[in-house]
C-alpha cells in the first residue's frame, strides 16, 4: 500500500512562496510612483478671508497745529486708503483720500478719488499705493503747519499675517518742519484722516482700522 502524502509538504511550499514574495524587489512602476502634491486630499483646505472692522479704530499721534477748523476724511466702511492727493508747494495746500474697497480675499476694487479739504494753492499731487496694497503709513513733516506728505503701503496678507510691509510713495512738499511717521500696528489698515486746515493744511491724524479674518 503506498505511503499517504505528507501533510507538510503543502505547507512548506506556501511558506516559500510567501518568503519569495517578501523577497521580491519591488516593481518599476512602484519605483517611478511619486504622490501629486496638487492632488485633493481628505482634508478640505478653505481660502482665508478679510473683513473690515470699522467699529474699532484707532485714533494715532497728530502731527502739525489745532489752527483753522478741524476735519475728517474718510472711506467708506468697507473700503481702505489706497493713496492720498493734494496741493502743494513748500507746504501742503490741499489734501484728500483716494479710497478703494476690499474684497474678501484682500485685493482691491479700482481707486477712487474723494474731495478735498484745504486751498487751492500749489500744484496738484498723487501718492498712491500699488493695485493690490493700501496705506499702512503716513509720512512727512510737520510743525506749525503739514509741510510734506507721503505714503507707505502693504498688501493686506503679509501686513496681516507677518507685519511686512510693502511699497514707499513719494511724499510732496516743502524741507519744512519736524519728520514724522505714522504706522498703523501690524494688522489694521489707513482708513481716513482728521486734523484742522485753514486756507492751507496744517495738521494730520491718522486713523486706521483692523483687519480681522
Amino acid at each position: 500500500m503506498p505511503a499517504s502524502p505528507s501533510p507538510a509538504k503543502p505547507l512548506l511550499t506556501l511558506a516559500a512562496c510567501f518568503a519569495l514574495a517578501a523577497c521580491e524587489p519591488p516593481s518599476p512602476q512602484s519605483e517611478l510612483f511619486t504622490p501629486d502634491p496638487d492632488a485633493p486630499t481628505s482634508t478640505t483646505e478653505f481660502q482665508t478671508t478679510y473683513t473690515i472692522d470699522a467699529a474699532t479704530p484707532l485714533l494715532l499721534d497728530l502731527r502739525g497745529s489745532t489752527t483753522g477748523d478741524p476735519y475728517a476724511l474718510t472711506c467708506a466702511q468697507n473700503e481702505l486708503v489706497v493713496g492720498l492727493r493734494g496741493r502743494s508747494d513748500t507746504t501742503v495746500g490741499a489734501l484728500g483720500l483716494i479710497c478703494a474697497r476690499m474684497l474678501e480675499n484682500g485685493t482691491f476694487t479700482n481707486h477712487d478719488e474723494r474731495p478735498m479739504i484745504g486751498g487751492t494753492t500749489g500744484e496738484a499731487f498723487s501718492s498712491e499705493c500699488p493695485q493690490s496694497e493700501a496705506v499702512i503709513a503716513v509720512r512727512g513733516r510737520a510743525a506749525s503747519t503739514l509741510d510734506r506728505i507721503g505714503v507707505r503701503c502693504a498688501r493686506v496678507r503679509p501686513w496681516v499675517q507677518m507685519g511686512a510691509p510693502g511699497s514707499i510713495e513719494p511724499s510732496f512738499g516743502g524741507t519744512g518742519g519736524v519728520p514724522f511717521t505714522e504706522t498703523c500696528p501690524p494688522g489694521y489698515f489707513l482708513q481716513g484722516l482728521l486734523g484742522y486746515a485753514a486756507g492751507a493744511v496744517h495738521s494730520t491724524q491718522s486713523l486706521c482700522v483692523p483687519i480681522v479674518t
